[in-house]
This record gives structure tokens, sequence and C-alpha cells, in this order.
């Protein structure tokens, strides 16, 4: 180390008074020791490593200011020794608490390094005399092995940098960052008690306070318009505006803090204003003619940066919302259920967009109705429910503004070039949607209308498919003395709710009782339409006291004149009669229908039989004479009738089959109707991992009970 060095010393206590406290004590040393053109980079850094120390090491800190034959050294000591600091590459800003200043210590000085001791931790800085070449050496001690120390020139001493920052150093920092460092140096550089730069917010058409220092720190986050008192107006935009009394000339921005005088500087790049840099003092008439020309030249030293930072930062911002609105349409396409839609876009609006919302809908008259309501804070959800319920409009106008604190838009719901309801949104008061925010609002509008009416119109069909479902199915078994009955319905399809298969059970009188399982070609709508008009065709002509095979001959020529509307159907059909010897009797007629299973409880170790002779199709021909069987049954036997869905269901090229059914039924002799009927569409579902591809019904009739009935 060069030898004849001077040195004076300084320690603080770990509070925010101790960083203005150390600038004025190194910039006293570096003044006296006639190092003028070191002042400004010098100062800067000893603040922002000052700043660290407080904030993070939380220990008195020692400021070391030293003179050697070659360079000015600034060392500031803490007592948290176990404070690592990052260096080298990890030094980003963004990515640690303290990378703003380590990036500044880095630009500014010509090389600077970190000792760990037992009991404190050092940080120094040196900067090489102007016109000295540097002697690369450490401090004793040593420093770390990847300092990256090179030549450099004061950037105060050539007159371009008003406040003694580099560029480079400003380019590296974030928006929030290096604004509050101009800032901060703006506020010293003029000696005033407060300072503050507006900043263009393009997505809004307003100015914010984006950084402030000093007795400023209130406005933070506050928002003017253009040409507004403090903020850039249309007619002056390029000139600095001084106010002398803020009693005379108030400021509205201001009017809260104890401040008497103004200066602002337009900060404008490339012909446009983006901000307005402002400092103020306490007393009256505080600022000369000089200090706003020396504002001015600060604000457009300045403006390239903050263009440069303000456009990837706004840049962010756009691309932050166009993420936003992809994530919006992935979860509302995802959703066909109209309650979970609607909710949904409630919850994806609050809180990114606004505070509160409420979702109407029109109902059938074109009414707008309250759908949903939500609130970002749960405890005013019932109050803006509320509020939002009686802003209801009696026809179908739409809704009018709720009587709840904020700013309120009101936005249509428009799907298929109609509006299908409205979206009210409500932000804090002073902060109304405007511009893009306001845009982004809208296109979500247009996506959630389009998908609450694709969930809407879902729901419609649902409904419809479950009243094609209720008129193939029985809304309620018969009680049938000595039997037990089971019966199980899988349409085809993720959100069909109805097919071309069908089951009844239904009382004929004197002991007797029809059933019949039938399946129409195809699937869906079409085909249960066919299926519920032969389901109450044949119940009504048996009701009638007309026998099976005759029942069956009118239902296929009823078909048959349909035409091409019609299709054709195949049909389990029979009667069940409880006879007096403790057994039943089952009359049937199998028109292209799979046969029943016969399940012999007398011998459980024979396989299902099947019984009943296939006959001709239903619709198919125009004239057919069937013919009705007796099938012979004992208390304890078991009647299985299935459609082709079960009996074709495919893993690949093997089937479920009759085998499959006989090996459901072999293991199911201790289980009830209802329960074999579900254990049989379980096992047809578990067969394949494919979708079934056809509609399935399953039939169950247990003839186990304790003796039946004798006829009557």
């Amino acid at each position: 180390m060069s030898s004849g060095a001077k040195t004076l010393s300084r320690t603080f206590e770990p509070a925010p008074t101790s960083v203005s406290e150390a600038r004025r004590f190194a910039r006293t040393v570096i003044v006296d020791w006639g190092l003028d053109d070191l002042l400004d980079d010098a100062v800067l850094l000893t603040s922002e490593l000052v700043t660290n120390a407080v904030t993070h090491a939380g220990t008195p800190t020692t400021v070391v200011v030293v003179r050697e034959a070659d360079r000015l050294r600034i060392d500031v000591v803490d007592q948290h020794p176990t404070r690592v600091l990052p260096v080298g590459a990890n030094a980003r800003p963004g990515v640690s608490e303290h990378g703003r200043g380590l990036l500044l210590t880095s630009a500014l000085a010509t090389a600077w390094g970190v000792e760990y001791r037992k009991d404190n931790k050092r940080v120094w800085a040196a900067f090489a005399l102007v016109g000295t070449p540097l002697e690369i050496e450490a401090p004793s001690g040593g420093g770390p092995d990847d300092l990256d120390p090179h030549q450099r020139e004061s950037a105060s001493a050539n007159g371009g940098d008003p406040l003694g920052l580099s560029g480079h150093a400003l380019n590296q920092l974030a928006l929030a960052d290096m604004l509050e460092l101009v800032v901060d140096q703006t506020r010293e550089k003029l000696d005033a008690e407060a300072a503050y730069l507006l900043l263009e917010n393009e997505m809004e058409d307003r100015f914010v306070v984006a950084a402030t220092s000093g007795g400023a720190a209130p406005i933070q986050g506050r928002s003017v318009r253009r040409g507004e008192a403090g903020a850039p107006s249309l007619r002056a935009s390029f000139r600095p505006l001084a106010i002398s009394d803020l009693r005379v000339t108030p400021v509205e921005l201001l009017g809260e803090l104890e401040l008497r005088s103004l200066v602002t500087a337009p900060v404008a790049f490339d012909g446009r204003v983006i901000g307005t840099l402002a400092v103020a003092r306490a007393e009256p008439g505080g600022f000369a003619t000089d200090d706003g020309a020396q504002l001015q030249r600060i604000a457009d030293w300045v403006a390239p940066s903050v263009d440069r930072a303000s456009n990837r930062a706004a840049d962010g911002e756009r691309r932050s919302w166009l993420a936003f609105q992809g994530e919006a349409s992935v979860m509302l396409a995802g959703s066909l259920d109209l309650e979970a839609t609607t909710a949904m876009t409630g919850q994806i609006v609050v809180p990114r967009l606004a505070a509160w919302c409420g979702i109407y809908l029109n109902d059938v008259r074109g009414h707008p109705r309250l759908q949903f309501a939500w609130h970002a804070d749960e405890q005013h959800l019932d109050a803006v429910r509320g509020a939002l319920a009686k802003a209801e409009p009696a026809g179908r106008e739409a809704p009018a503004e709720p009587d709840f604190a904020g700013e309120v838009a009101i936005l249509p719901l428009e799907a298929r070039n109609r509006v299908i309801g409205w979206l009210t949104l409500g932000r804090p008061v002073g902060d109304p949607l405007r511009r893009e925010r306001l845009t982004v609002a809208e296109s979500l509008a247009r996506r959630a209308a389009l998908a609450i009416d694709n969930a809407r119109a879902h729901t419609e069909l649902h409904d419809i498919g479950q009243a094609l479902q209720r008129s193939l199915l029985p809304s309620v078994l018969p009680e049938i003395p000595g039997v037990d009955i089971g019966v199980g319905y899988e349409p085809t399809g993720e959100f069909n709710d109805a097919g071309g298969d069908f089951y009844d059970i239904f009382a004929l009188g004197a002991g007797r009782w029809g059933f019949m399982v039938g399946d129409v070609c195809g699937v869906g709508p079409e085909a249960a339409a066919v299926a519920g008009m032969s389901r109450h065709t044949v119940r009504a002509l048996m009701r009638a006291g007309i026998p099976i095979a005759p029942t069956l001959e009118r239902l296929n020529g009823a078909i048959c004149d349909e035409g091409p509307r019609g299709r054709f159907i195949t049909l389990v059909c029979g009667t069940i009669e409880a006879t007096g010897a403790s057994r039943f009797r089952v009359r049937i007629v199998c028109a292209g229908h799979p046969p029943p299973f016969l399940v012999s409880r007398v011998d459980p170790e024979a396989p299902a039989r099947r019984v009943g002779r296939p006959q001709a199709l239903l619709g198919v021909i125009d004239a057919v004479d069937y013919i009705e069987e007796e099938v012979r049954v004992e208390r304890g036997d078991r009647l299985v009738i299935v459609t082709d869905g079960v009996l074709e269901r495919r893993d690949g090229v093997p089937m479920f089959e009759e085998a499959g059914v006989a090996a459901v039924l072999a293991t199911s002799d201790g289980s009830g109707a209802q329960a074999t009927a579900d254990r049989l569409l379980e096992a047809v579902a578990d067969f394949s991992a494919t979708p079934p591809s056809d509609d399935m019904a399953v039939l169950v009739l247990d003839l186990d009970r304790a003796s039946a009935p004798a006829p009557r």
C-alpha cells in the first residue's frame, strides 16, 4: 500500500438519520482535501453503502475516508460479519435486496471489495485520483479474488452528469430503484426538503408519483391529470415552473404537506413529456432562477434513462396483461357449467381489475338479474351484494350504478351479436378504469360473455337431455311382491344425458306386471326420442289389455310409418305373474334383442343360460308376426336383461360378450339385484380404458323373496 495516507473516521448509530450524517461527513472530508472531482461519486457510494449497513446489519457503522498517494478509499464497517454480500455475477439488481448499492459500487468505483473478519465486515471502494494511474492493490487484509478493477475518470469532471451518477449504472437499475436514486440525489443537489418525480402512465393517461424523497413520501403512488397544478401542462410542457408560495398558488397534490415553495421541470424525451421532476422547500420563495435551470438540466440529463426504463416497465406490464387474458381464456374455456363459469368470471376480475364486481344475466324476458357478486374483502360482500341487487332494472335496460363506495364501470356481456347480461366493476375512489386497463376489462367481458353463453347453451341441452332421460326411464320402480329389482343405465358420450337404450317395469293389474328393455339404433337425442315414443306406446297398449305379441306388431307398424325418421329397435318385452305354487310365470318376446340370462339358484354351480328365441327386429319389416314364449322360473331364480352396449364393449379386438356377463353373475350370487346391476356396469366400464361407444341398460329381476301371493 502507498505510504503517507491520510485517514479520518466516524461511527454512526443504526438509524435512518445516519445516512445523511454520513454523507455530510464524507463531503466535508473530501472537500477539505481538495478532491472536488471525486466528490459526487464518493458521496453517492457512501450513502448507498451506509444505507445497506443501517438497513440490513442493524449495528453501529463506521465510515473511514482514506487518501492515499494514488487514490481515495471509502471503507464502511459494520458489526455483522455473517451477513454475506453478493459479489461478481451474483450482484444483480432485483435479485438481492442490496443489489442496487453493489451495482453502483461496481459502476462508479475503480476497485472495490469485501472483507469478512471475526467481529466485523468491511466494504471498501477506491477511486483513482484524476490523472494518476491506479496501483491495483487491495487494502490491508486483501479482498475477493473476482474483483474487476478498471481505470475511469469521474463522471462529474466533464460536466455532462449534473448528479455525478453513472449513466451505465442507471441503465442497469430497475425503474423504481433508478427513480428513487435520481430523486434522492436531486433533493440533495438542490438542498430541498422534499423531491418527487411524476411519471406518465400510458395505460391510465395520467401522471403518477413514481418516486419521492424527504418530506414528499406521503404522496407516493398518487396520480394527477395532465395540466393540473404541479403536473405538465399542454401549453408549457417543455419549460420549468416555479411557485414561490404554495398558499397563494396551491397544488392539490401537495396540499397535506408542510411545503411552501416548489420548482418543477419537465422530463421530456423525443419531443414528448414523459414526466416531471420537482423539488420543494418549507419556506416561501425558497428557490432562485438558477435552481430552476439546474433542475431542468438534471431532468434533461436523466430523461433518456427514464424513458428506456419506463418503456421496459410498460412492455413488461403489457406482457403481463396479455398473459392474464390468455390464462383467463383458458380457465373460462374449461367450464361448461353455467354457475361455475359465472363465479369464475367474478373471481378472475377481482382483485386484478376491480375491488368488487357483480354479474347480471338476462332472464327469458331479457331483464338483467343479479347472478353473482364478489368483493376482495369478504367482510363487505353482503353489502355489495345488496347494493347490486337494488340496482337491478325493472325492464331490459342496463343495471343502475350501485349505491356502494367506489368508481364504477358497467360493461355489456355481448356474445354472438346480442347482449346476454352486464358486468359491473367497482374500483377504489379516485382510481377508475382508464385506457389500457379498461380495454383489458372490455376484452375480458367479451371472453366471459362467450363462455357464459356456451355454458348456458350446454345447460339448456343438459336439461333437454334430462327431460328425454326421464321419458325413457320410470320415475319410480314398482313394488312387486316377492321380486327384487335392480336397474342400470349409462348413456354414451361425456355430455349425453339420454340415449337410445331404455327399460321399464309397470303394473298391469290382477297380479301381473309388464317389463321391457330396448335399444334404438344409434345414440343421442334422436335415438332417445324414438326410445321414448316406443316405451310409452308399449306401456299404453299393454295396459289396455293387448297381449305382448300384438303390442309389438302395432309398434312395428308405427315405426315403419315414420319413414326416414324411423329407426329399427331391438326389444325384450314380457310379463311376470305370481302363481300359487311359489313360482312365477314369465312370458317374453325377444324382438331382435339379445336373449335374457337366467341364473338358477337351485343349482348354484350351473352357469347362466339364455332364454327366449330371437325374432325379427322392430321397424325393419312392414308386417311381422311375433310369438310369445313362456319361461318357467322357480323362486330364487334371477333374470338378467342387457342391451348390446354391454355385450359388445371392446378392448381392442376382444369383447365383453356373454362370457363377461356370466362371469359377473357367477360371482354375484350373494348380492342383491341392484348391487348386481351396479357390478355389471362397473365391470363393463373397467373392461377397457377407452370410453364406451354405445349406450348401456341393465334390468335384474330376483325372484328370491318369501313366498309370493296367490293370483287374484
